[in-house]
Formats: structure tokens, C-alpha cells, sequence
């Protein structure tokens, strides 16, 4: 088996794109640190890693990372700093700046770069000084790319994280009344040539269309704001991004009333339609207006962007805003450009190490773990960390993707198909498929874990196999590197245990004993086989796969919120399998928190449904399934689109209101 690691795949893009070193860690790091780096000698903490990826146009967040303590602790800081900082208490934000300084003093650059970006945070979101914010990030940006005010943007390399710096400063000085447009401008031209992973783009680009937007309407170019602000939500809803869709949806409100008022002043057009685009003349209009007027969106997406009516700009807004103010949290921000929503997959290494040895310290027979590991130390040094994760079935270093590869490319193919998956589009899956198996060595367990699932998928959807053999098949790809289900899902003979008789742990799980929090690809076993349980007729024990599998969340000292994919995928299901009010309630908060779309429609719908059957207000019941239907469509989920739709027609005899 040959060995991949993530230095490897830093190497591996670096060259594709034909970078030195140099070139690449100008201003963040020496490039002895990346050749150590690349060649599996030594790692990096999680901000460089993640500036040296956002350099290359790629995402951090196509990895999962395993971390120490220590580490994890470092971001827990980062976390708690930007949340003190909306909720503007400024002492606390101050104090989580000063313990980030004693952690990270020294260390390098990049961490110098953030403790800049974070003042400059304090001084304009609690201090309201655009002014001081401005020097800050002027700061920041000098701690990583010194020679910003004179170099041509596009001949460097930069990270998304110093774009937001450099957006952020474009804020500033806007309302400072100084000039942006050089500097703006810049930053567009660099995101559509150099920022090339899918969703990174969607995040930069959103924030970049913004505040570009705002110099078009303010030249009186309606057309180009449009174009801009259209394209921006084509991305978010193609990848389920729900931060900062807000404020895009408020500009492009701003964009329909110019041209509306410059349109009607031309005499071409003295009406606007307040239902929507039944006719389609309207969406014409503008998008004849939007091209006559200028040139496409700088770093759009490259396809024919489609055009969304005012009143559908309305509904959309109106219910994303109805959602923040009942299940958002308060101090969450809706047009900060130094914040992200949250897709992270973070597991602590003593987690998992010491599970592995048993319950209450007992060994699991043939297993050594480093004792340090179970100490809540970190087993040291890259080799010996990938040899005690050899040791329980996993092939993974601190730092991994979901499937074990050296190509950013076929994760964003992995990550392109459960985009598909999630959306029922499965002839897609089929196809993107076929691709994914061709590119990765197949020779590795995580890999044939990763085909298998998908294809049970496929054929759980179009009911092409026996649910038996396939809940046979997943629950033995679960037991390679997992150890830990409930009793009752263990009562046939191709369970966990394959035959042999139970051992103490499993005797300890059926008292209540807790496993791990699951990784990524052994949560989506997990859910597959909580489905196929299900199907089989055998609902109890579904909700209680679900229920325990979530309880290995909670017990664990990560945040939920860094493990937005498993966490989320868990949430959301339980709470449809039991159809409760207070689950659904429970994951709405959970993936507003994290910024993300795809899954709001199916945890609104959720709520719906279960307030319909405790026979709750009806006529609430009847706007939430209205408004459920349009959260699929700003999503792009046309299977539940359609299921909402026939559901709404037939208990409520009428079409959607407004579709």
C-alpha cells in the first residue's frame, strides 16, 4: 500500500500549478518549513496549514483533522474571541487576545496576522472606529505580504483568509469616503483566476461581489450591482451556503429598485410586477438591462447566471430573516467579511486512542496505544501517530481528507457527489461515481469503504438489492475501525461482532457505556445503516442508532459545531425519524450556527410536520410548509420541492402561495 500523506498533496498541487516554494510561502513561513512540511519530516499547526492551502485555491475544509489538545485549544480560543466580539463584551475579547499571544508568541507570522485581524475586529464591531480598524488591517496585511501597497495582486499568492483582510480594509475606507476601486478591483481579478476549489470561491467571492456591487449602484450601474449580486447566490445555493445570503438578497432588492426607476425613466417600462415572474418578461428585462449596461461579474461562476425576481429576492429574505429571529442566535453576524461559516470535521487524537483500548483502561487483545495518548497527550511526531492509527484500521495522519488520496481534484469529486446525494440526484451520483473509482488507489480500506457506501445508496434509492444484504455489507464495513454499536442493533450474525462471543466492552455498552465520537466516513455508515434498519421495518432501532450515535457528540470535548457534516447529517435525521418538534427546533439552531443551507428545508419541514400532528396553530403549520417549499428551491433540492409541493396541494387544496 503506498503511502499518501497531506504534505504530499500540498507538493502534489504546488507543482500542478507550477509554484516554487518561494513563491508560496513568501511573508508566512521559510521554505525549509514547507520542504519539511511536504516531505512527511514535520507538521504544521492548523492556521498555517490552512493559508498554505488557501494559496493554492483549495479549501482546508475538505480535510478532516485529528488534533491534540493543545491545538484544538488554540482554536477553541479563536472561536470563543470572534464570538465575545459580536456579543460585544469587550473584556472578554481582550482576554481571549491575550492568551492567543502567550500560545502563539513566536511561532510565526501567520498567527502575528491574525492577532491584527482580531483587533481590528474589536475596533469595529465594539468600538465602532473605522479608523483605528483601518491601521489594524493595514498590520495584518503587512505580517504576511509586506509588499501589498506595491505588488500586482495577481502576481502573488495569497490566501482567502488575507483576501478577507484586504476586503475588510476595502470596508473601512468606503466608509472612510477614501478610494477603493484599484484595490477592489484587485481583489476580484485575483479570486477568478487563483481561488479555483468551488466552495472557497463561493465564500471569498460572495463577500467580494458585495462590496463591488455597492461601488456599481453608487456609479449608477444598476446592471453590473445585478449581475454581481446574482451570481454571488448562484454559488451559495450551489453549495448550501446560507452565510451571507442575507445581505446579497437585501442588495439585489436595492439593484431591482435603480433599475426599476432607470428603466422607467427610459420609457421602456412603467410598471413593476409585484407577483413574481409568472409571464418571465420582467426577468427578460433585466437581464437584457443587466448586459446592455456592462460587463459580466468579475470572478463569477462562468455560467449563464439565472435571474431571480424581486418578489422571489423578497420571500427568500423574509424567511431567512423569520429563521435567524427565531432560532438564530442573537449576536450572530450577517455581513461580516472576517467571519465563515463553520463546515470543520475536528476529532481529538486521545479520543479516539483511548477508546480504543476498552472500557475502563482494559486493553482491547493485541492493541497498544501510546500511553501519552491516553494521558491526554499527544502521541508525538507524525510516524508514530500514523503507526498507533494503523493499529485500530485507519489510514489517516493528523491531518486527512475523507477519502485517502493526493488530488485536491477527486475531493472535490467526493465532495461534488454527496452535493448530489443530498439532493436525491442520483444518476449524477452514478456517473461522478464511476469517475471517483478511477482515481483513487483502491488498494486501501478507507477507499473500498468510501465506493461501497455510495453504491448502497444508489441501490437503497432505486431498491436494487436486498435491504438485508445491505445492512449485512455495512455493519461489516463498520467494524474495521469501530467497535461501538448499540445491542439491539447487534442481534443478527453479520453484526459487529461476526460470529464470536461478546466481549466486556460490548457488555459495557449495553450498561450505557459511551464510544467515540464517530469519523467522518464511519458517521455516513452509521446513518446508512439507521436508514436500512428502517426500511426493514425496524424503526425503534433506527432512532436508537441515531440517538446513541449523537450521544457520542455530546460526551465529547470537541464542539458540535466543528463537526458540522457528521453532527448535522445525525441531527437532522433523528429528528424526521421521530418526527419532534424539539429536534427539528434543536437543528435549525444548529445549522443556522454553522452558516449552512442544504439542510434548513428538510429541518423546517421537520418542525412543520410535527407541530401539524400535536395539532398546533393551523394555519402557522400551513406558511411553514409554504415556506419550507422555497428554502428546496433557494437550495436547489427539486425532489423535496416537489414532494412539498403535491403534500401542500393535497392537505391544504391549493397551490404554494407565491410559486
Amino acid at each position: 500500500m503506498r503511502e499518501i500523506r497531506t504534505g504530499k498533496l500540498i507538493q502534489s498541487t504546488r507543482e500542478a500549478q507550477r509554484l516554487t516554494s518561494a513563491e508560496l510561502v513568501n511573508g508566512i513561513c521559510s521554505r525549509r518549513t514547507l520542504t519539511r512540511l511536504e516531505t512527511g519530516q514535520t507538521d504544521c499547526d492548523m492556521l498555517l496549514f490552512a493559508v498554505l492551502l488557501q494559496r493554492l485555491g483549495k479549501s482546508p475544509d475538505k480535510l478532516e483533522y485529528i488534533f491534540s489538545w493543545e491545538e484544538y485549544r488554540k482554536e477553541c480560543i479563536r472561536d470563543w474571541f470572534v464570538e465575545c466580539v459580536f456579543k460585544k463584551r469587550k473584556k472578554w475579547a481582550e482576554q481571549a487576545i491575550r492568551m492567543y499571544w502567550e500560545k502563539t508568541e513566536g511561532i510565526g507570522t501567520v498567527h502575528r496576522m491574525y492577532l491584527c485581524r482580531g483587533r481590528a475586529m474589536v475596533a469595529y464591531w465594539i468600538d465602532g472606529d473605522a479608523g483605528a480598524a483601518e491601521r489594524w488591517l493595514e498590520k495584518a496585511l503587512d505580517a504576511t505580504f509586506p509588499h501589498w501597497r506595491c505588488s500586482v495582486l495577481e502576481e502573488c499568492r495569497v490566501s482567502a483568509m488575507e483576501l478577507e483582510n484586504m476586503l475588510a480594509l476595502v470596508r473601512m475606507r468606503r466608509e472612510l469616503r477614501e478610494d477603493v476601486q484599484e484595490l477592489l478591483q484587485s481583489c476580484g481579478h485575483y479570486i477568478s483566476r487563483f481561488v479555483t476549489d468551488g466552495e472557497e470561491h463561493a465564500k471569498i467571492f460572495c463577500k467580494y461581489a458585495w462590496l463591488e456591487a455597492q461601488q456599481e449602484l453608487e456609479q449608477e450601474c444598476p446592471g453590473d450591482a445585478l449581475q454581481l449580486c446574482l451570481s454571488a447566490i448562484e454559488e451559495l445555493r450551489q453549495y448550501g451556503i446560507e452565510y451571507f445570503m442575507r445581505p446579497l438578497l437585501d442588495m439585489t432588492l436595492r439593484c431591482y429598485e435603480q433599475l426599476e426607476k432607470e428603466i422607467g425613466e427610459e420609457g421602456e417600462s412603467s410598471c413593476f410586477p409585484e407577483n413574481g415572474c409568472e409571464c418571465g418578461e420582467w426577468e427578460e428585462e433585466c437581464r437584457r438591462f443587466a448586459k446592455d449596461c456592462g460587463r459580466e461579474a468579475q470572478g463569477g461562476c462562468g455560467r449563464e447566471i439565472p435571474v431571480i425576481s424581486r418578489e422571489r429576492c423578497r420571500i427568500y429574505l423574509k424567511i431567512l430573516r423569520t429563521l435567524h429571529c427565531r432560532f438564530g442566535e442573537s449576536w450572530y453576524p450577517s455581513n461580516s467579511i472576517l467571519y465563515n461559516c463553520c463546515q470543520k470535521s475536528y476529532h481529538l487524537d486521545y479520543e479516539i486512542l483511548r477508546t480504543e483500548r476498552g472500557p475502563r483502561g482494559q486493553r482491547q487483545p493485541g492493541k497498544t496505544e501510546p500511553k501519552a495518548a491516553v494521558n491526554r497527550r499527544s502521541a508525538s511526531g507524525g510516524r508514530r501517530f500514523a503507526r498507533a492509527m494503523g493499529r485500530i484500521g485507519l489510514t489517516r495522519e493528523r491531518k486527512s481528507s475523507f477519502v485517502i488520496t493526493d488530488s485536491f481534484e477527486t475531493l472535490e469529486l467526493r465532495r461534488e457527489i454527496q452535493k448530489y446525494v443530498g439532493r436525491k440526484q442520483y444518476d449524477r451520483v452514478k456517473e461522478a461515481l464511476s469517475r471517483l473509482e478511477q482515481r483513487l488507489d483502491m488498494g486501501i480500506f478507507e477507499n473500498r469503504r468510501t465506493i461501497q457506501l455510495l453504491r448502497n445508496m444508489v441501490d437503497i434509492d432505486g431498491e436494487t438489492r436486498s435491504f438485508e444484504e445491505m445492512l449485512a455489507e455495512d455493519l461489516e464495513l463498520l467494524k474495521k475501525t469501530y467497535r461501538f454499536v448499540p445491542a439491539s442493533c447487534q442481534n443478527t450474525e453479520t453484526a459487529l461482532q461476526s460470529g464470536e462471543e461478546k466481549t466486556e466492552k460490548y457488555k459495557a455498552e449495553e450498561t450505557g457505556s459511551i464510544s467515540r465520537a464517530p469519523l467522518q466516513n464511519e458517521t455516513d455508515v452509521v446513518n446508512q445503516i439507521a436508514v436500512l434498519l428502517d426500511r426493514l421495518g425496524r424503526g425503534e432501532e433506527s432512532l436508537q442508532l441515531y440517538e446513541w450515535a449523537l450521544q457520542t457528540f455530546r460526551k465529547s470535548r470537541v464542539q458540535k459545531k466543528h463537526r458540522f457534516l457528521s453532527y448535522g447529517l445525525l441531527l437532522g435525521n433523528a429528528a424526521a425519524e421521530k418526527c419532534s418538534a424539539t429536534e427539528s427546533g434543536r437543528a435549525l439552531r444548529y445549522g443556522l450556527r454553522c452558516g449552512k443551507l442544504s439542510f434548513l428545508g428538510n429541518d423546517y419541514l421537520t418542525l412543520a410536520c410535527a407541530m401539524e400532528d400535536e395539532q398546533s396553530n393551523h394555519e402557522q403549520c400551513k406558511q411553514m410548509i409554504n415556506e419550507a417549499y422555497f428554502l428546496f428551491e433557494l437550495s436547489y433540492d427539486d425532489h423535496k420541492q416537489t414532494i412539498v409541493r403535491d403534500y401542500y396541494a393535497e392537505n391544504y387544496k391549493g397551490c404554494v402561495q407565491g410559486a
